[in-house]
């Protein structure tokens, strides 16, 4: 099959983490592959390379952040030249936002069949865009309408949660034209590292106890920062972006001085410094958003084999609960659950390899790519 895949997000962040994989699997089952997401570095020209057989085009990033991802003219236009004057058997679009659908839809008029990705839920009371600032107000508007208009009028849809998948249904998109395919664990990037190893190259001490967090995404820490208090001898180590909002709310809370923002950690380094941490932390506010997401870093935490502490939220709640790879906490539950976890080593192993093992097994690459494949071929016929 002749595919293209279309990430709207910059490269190495987001949801690109969830097309590239795919592309590459794809790539290694002898399919053609293209994938198109956004340059970091260039402003106004297109770089291409091959990686690991995906033919990637970083297209330009010029107007990318203008009121949320997705909204470069010169990365739309040149994704539209690309989609129409190719043709392609399957286009395959990461969400609804313009640089992930434009193009798709455009490549539809020579043949393609469209599957709509739903990783994230946007619109709506609880959705991501539901801010009270907006650079441009009209642009929330017209994401609630096209984020259910574009997985309508797609030929199939894939969801990362079973949340979006009932969505999916419930706004009317045929059952049979729906298919629930989370995201797979990165094994091969992310392996279990000792702590104590993990500790002595990045140079930290051996028995500071530390709770990890990694993402640019980086809300909901307050609960980790009021379970600190209750803890005074846990550190927060979180892991991309060294946000300054992230610093003020530490200060509010009095636990700056146990805050380590490690900030951005090249890809090849970021299982040496999960290693670090005892367990892991995923807090999630019981909001739409959270409810219809699977963060990556859930899948990140199992791969190193560390245990995680979450709230019951969405399919987190699931995962965790079925393959017993961590603990669930409500409200002011996260300091009892880390204190559990912290004073229980043989818990922390064995929560620890159940994790890595799940990793390996239900949320394996090849499995999850077999199951993409099929979903193709039943909608190209």
């Amino acid at each position: 099959m002749r595919l293209l895949y279309l990430n709207h997000n910059y490269r190495f962040g987001g949801t690109y983490y969830r097309a590239m994989p795919m592309a590459e699997q794809m790539a290694l089952r002898g399919h053609e592959v293209t994938l198109l997401t956004v340059s970091r570095e260039q402003r106004l020209r297109a770089r291409w390379s091959c990686v690991n057989g995906v033919r990637l085009g970083e297209m330009p990033n010029f107007g990318q952040g203008y009121s949320g991802e997705g909204y470069g003219p010169l990365d739309n236009l040149l994704r539209m030249v690309h989609a129409i004057g190719r043709r392609y058997d399957i286009i395959h679009m990461f969400d609804h936002k313009p640089n992930a659908t434009f193009a798709g839809f455009a490549g539809r008029l020579r043949g393609a069949r469209l599957v709509a990705d739903w990783a994230d839920w946007w619109g709506g009371p609880g959705g991501i865009n539901d801010v009270p600032r907006r650079r441009v107000p009209a642009v929330g508007t017209f994401e609630a309408w096209w984020e259910c208009k574009s997985k309508l009028w797609a030929d199939g849809v894939v969801t990362i949660s079973t949340v979006l998948r009932q969505r999916a249904l419930d706004i009317g998109c045929p059952p049979e034209r729906v298919v629930y395919i989370p995201t797979g664990a990165a094994i091969e990037r992310i392996r279990p590292i000792p702590l104590a190893e993990a500790r002595l190259k990045v140079g930290l001490p051996p028995q500071r106890q530390i709770v990890g967090f990694i993402g640019m995404g980086q809300g909901d820490l307050e609960i980790i920062m009021r379970a600190q208090q209750q803890l005074p001898d846990l550190w927060l180590m979180v892991i991309g972006y060294a946000n300054p909002r992230v610093l003020d709310q530490a200060r509010q809370y009095g636990v700056a001085d146990r805050l380590w923002q490690a900030g951005f950690v090249p890809d090849g380094q970021v299982g040496l410094y999960l290693a670090c941490a005892d367990i892991m932390c995923l807090p999630l506010t019981d909001r739409a958003a959270n409810r219809g997401r699977l963060p990556n870093k859930v899948l990140d935490y199992m791969a190193a084999g560390r245990p995680t502490v979450a709230n019951p939220v969405g399919d987190v709640k699931t995962i965790l609960e079925k393959h017993r790879v961590g603990l669930l906490a409500d409200g002011d539950g996260f300091a009892p659950a880390i204190s559990r976890l912290l004073d229980d080593a043989a818990l922390r192993e064995e929560l620890g390899r159940n994790a890595r093992r799940i990793a390996e097994t239900a949320f394996s690459w090849p499995k999850l790519t077999e199951e993409l494949q099929d979903f193709y071929a039943l909608v190209l016929r």
